[in-house]
């Protein structure tokens, strides 16, 4: 991040692209947080109701309060990366200050999560999901402050989707391999297996750290927080881009949280959804780069746009034509994970907002803005869960005889994300002009 002054025009010959070198560290810082994001929360609510200590019904209750608590916590965060511990090498230090309690608490949370009351556990989490937050904006708002062009952005968080990608997949297989190697082997065996990848990414991640060019952050006096919501009413195209996050995480979230009942009561594959799961990850780390490339070319609001008509087509279809068998459920789900890069868009879509803001309101809120970003996310997903659940239960969803509506099931398993996409596309035309591939963006000065 940087200064909030901004030159009044800079020439295209002085704009230096990214080194490749930069770009791959960078990426590689992505991994802890990566590996901990959706992994975590499929693995960690039945480890958690299995030990009996807290009942099922409150499982859900201790993650509903977290998130809430995200709620408050993350723009807190983003304010005090943007203020606090300023000067050069700011965010590098925050996220050196989050990794070390990240890894206590994770060792503590796969070793006796599932023996502590409720208070404890959630005053565990909470910490936890502090210190998640803590890195990932603080890295976040760096790659922001690295980037002078629209291409820039594209190729700098290309490759950091493209990276935790690859995270993603090692920490689905690894519980998976565990499970192969050792059948016996119990589900707090299968997490401490996946949670020990945090023991390989993170030393990955602070060797990258210290390659990544440091960036000043300067410390400015707040506008106060009336003043911050008006300027971030009042800037149309941010707006649209947080609606653009909370629908694409909506839609994500309906099929994540449909996705094991669609793969059992509609493929009758219940005893491969981890495998089906597990390519459309593969599916989406072969397809980033292919996603980085057009974004430079095209531009980020015509890609995502193809991107959801995609996937949207995709669900469509089976509609018409459900896939048969395990060959061709899986390379459904490989073909459905290639359009699974949404943040990859969102994320350089915002770091192109960011210097424009920073004119409107004299001064940069990079970490400020990503943490509302990142929040928008966690508030789709949450709604999707919630609404998702309460469409089963309208239509006489019962898990334990998916059969009976199988066919309400799959209709709404292919519509609702659908319907999510489709009014995201919406508001994605009405950012087009904002985002033209040829847009002269004026890039904050003081990026040293």
């Amino acid at each position: 991040m940087a200064s909030s002054a901004l030159p009044s025009a800079i020439s295209a010959p002085r704009l230096l692209a990214l080194r490749p070198r930069v770009v791959a560290a960078y990426a590689a810082t992505a991994g802890p947080t990566a590996m901990l994001a959706l992994p975590f929360s499929v693995y960690l609510p039945p480890y958690i109701a299995e030990g009996g200590v807290i009942p099922v019904a409150l499982v859900g209750l201790l993650f509903s309060l977290t998130t809430i608590w995200d709620g408050v916590v993350d723009p807190l965060i983003g304010t005090m990366v943007d203020r606090v511990r300023t000067g050069l090498g700011a965010h590098r230090r925050w996220m050196l200050i989050a990794l070390a309690p990240l890894g206590l608490l994770l060792l503590a949370l796969v070793m006796v999560g599932d023996r502590l009351s409720f208070a404890a556990l959630f005053l565990m989490m909470v910490l936890f999901y502090s210190s998640f937050s803590l890195y990932e904006v603080a890295q976040l708002s760096w790659g922001s402050a690295l980037v002078r062009t629209p291409a820039d952005s594209a190729l700098l968080y290309g490759m950091r989707d493209w990276f935790a990608k690859i995270a993603l997949i090692l920490a689905f297989a690894a519980p998976a391999a565990a499970q192969l190697l050792m059948p016996s082997i119990s589900l707090q065996g299968r997490i401490i297996a996946y949670a020990s990848l945090f023991l390989l990414l993170a030393p990955v991640a602070i060797y990258a750290i210290a390659r990544v060019p440091r960036r000043r952050v300067v410390a400015e006096a707040g506008i106060g927080w009336r003043r911050e919501i008006r300027a971030s009413f009042g800037f149309p195209p941010l707006m649209l881009l947080f609606g653009v996050q909370f629908l694409n995480s909506f839609a994500f979230g309906s099929l994540t949280s449909l996705f094991v009942f669609f793969a059992d009561a509609v493929l009758g594959l219940d005893a491969q959804s981890a495998v089906l799961l597990f390519a459309s990850f593969v599916g989406g780390a072969l397809a980033s780069p292919v996603w980085t490339f057009l974004a430079r070319r095209f531009g980020k609001p015509p890609m995502m746009i193809g991107m959801a008509l995609l996937i949207s087509t995709l669900l469509v279809a089976t509609l018409g034509q459900t896939p048969r068998g395990l060959a061709q459920a899986t390379l459904f789900s490989l073909t459905l994970g290639t359009g699974f890069v949404g943040l990859l868009f969102i994320h350089s879509m915002l770091a192109d907002l960011i210097p424009r803001d920073a004119e409107r309101c004299g001064r940069s809120r990079a970490a400020f803005l990503f943490a509302l970003l990142n929040l928008m996310q966690k508030f789709g997903v949450a709604a999707a869960i919630a609404v998702s659940y309460a469409m089963l239960d309208l239509v006489g969803f019962d898990p334990r005889d998916g059969a009976v509506a199988a066919r309400a099931l799959h209709l709404l398993f292919a519509l609702q994300p659908t319907a999510s996409w489709a009014a995201m596309v919406v508001l994605l035309l009405l950012m087009r002009r904002d985002f033209a591939r040829d847009h002269p963006l004026a890039i904050a000065a003081a990026r040293k």
